[in-house]
């Protein structure tokens, strides 16, 4: 394992910040802010084959939405600006709010929020700058409530030769494939109207969808496009712990997927955050998957709105969150289930990151 992992912050503000955590001391600490002129840069990623290429969003209103590429300094923790591309939405749109790369290393797959929809975009060789201006796909759609008057695209997700689209507004995940160079709606699966798609986890011909309206995870068949097979409802479990009063104002955010490692569990783990519990201390509910979907675990962070959670490690060893009212981090070590799932190891405290959102880690 490596002696001290370099963790990237960013959020709404206009700096992403740098952390050291050292698992040997249990430490979380400040290296350096750069300023790389992104406004609320709310998720980043690394590039598969050179974590030092990462990539952020700007999720700003008020203006385009856009990727931006950066140069990471391993050593010092600064980052240097390298290109930027808009990724196809209006002036009062904007609102990228998620980027990843594809498998294929060479594509980058984003969505927008407020916008609703997806937005894809070929890497030049050197994966820092960008090939064309991308393909921007427009959604329609809507939902019964408030946040739902038009699609909202919140996660864009590579699954075999597809991209799985989670439409927030319209409470469907869609389906897109690509045919020579376009790429284009294939099919979709629909969700109980309200329940608000939020983020997923495909694998295996099995989609695990976290719902923010709802605060309910639900597991669905995912058959192949070319089967004609409908996706049928396997599960639906809320994540919400108990002892806590559902509010209108509680909503789901993250979810991360986990193999089974031998200091975890037999079974792999799905981590679901709540976010706005009464409590003013958001969980993390733990689900094994195998051989069914069952709650397993509630860990309250005590931090307050939890959108924010990311894998530290090559093996997903540790889990950080953030509070993104409030400010705050925490870190746990992935344990096994008779120690309670997670266990704190570092924390860093509220006031010098403002509402961190998003993380990553070299």
């Amino acid at each position: 394992m490596a002696a001290s992992f370099l963790i990237l912050v960013g959020g709404y503000t206009s700096v992403i910040t740098s952390l050291r955590f050292t698992p040997s001391t249990s430490s979380l600490t400040y290296l350096t802010q750069s300023n790389v002129g992104v406004q609320s840069p709310s998720w980043l990623t690394t590039h598969p084959s050179n974590s030092s290429i990462v990539y952020a969003t700007r999720e700003a209103w008020g203006t385009t939405g856009a990727i931006y590429s950066l140069l990471l300094n391993p050593t010092t923790g600064s980052l240097t600006s390298k290109a930027s591309i808009s990724t196809g939405t209006s002036v009062s749109n904007g609102g990228t709010v998620y980027v990843e790369v594809l498998s294929d290393g060479t594509t980058l797959a984003a969505s927008n929020y407020n916008a609703g929809s997806a937005f894809l975009v070929s890497l030049g060789s050197d994966k820092l700058s960008f090939s064309g201006s991308g393909q921007t796909l427009q959604f329609s759609g809507s939902g019964p409530l408030p946040n739902q008057l038009s699609a909202h695209a919140h996660q864009s997700v590579g699954y075999n030769n597809e991209v799985l689209v989670a439409d927030l507004g319209s409470d469907k995940v869609r389906r897109l494939t690509k045919s020579g160079t376009t790429w284009s709606e294939s099919g979709s699966i629909s969700f109980p109207a309200g329940s608000g798609p939020r983020h997923i986890v495909p694998l295996n011909n099995t989609l695990y969808t976290l719902h923010q309206n709802y605060n309910v995870l639900t597991q669905n068949t995912l058959p192949s496009l070319s089967s004609g097979t409908a996706s049928q409802l396997v599960a639906n479990i809320s994540i919400i712990p108990p002892g806590t009063t559902p509010t209108s104002n509680m909503q789901a955010a993250e979810l991360l997927y986990a193999p089974s490692t031998s200091g975890s569990s037999s079974s792999p783990l799905l981590y679901a955050t709540n976010r706005n519990d009464p409590t003013n201390s958001d969980a993390i509910a733990v689900f094994e998957t195998t051989p069914s979907l069952k709650a397993v675990a509630y860990v309250r962070t005590g931090l307050q709105h939890v959108r924010g959670m990311a894998f530290v490690g090559p093996n997903k060893e540790y889990v950080i969150v953030g509070g993104m009212n409030g400010g705050g981090i925490k870190i746990y070590k992935r344990v096994a289930a008779s120690s309670g799932y997670l266990t704190q190891v570092a924390s860093f405290p509220a006031g010098q990151i403002q509402q961190p959102t998003g993380f990553t880690w070299i």
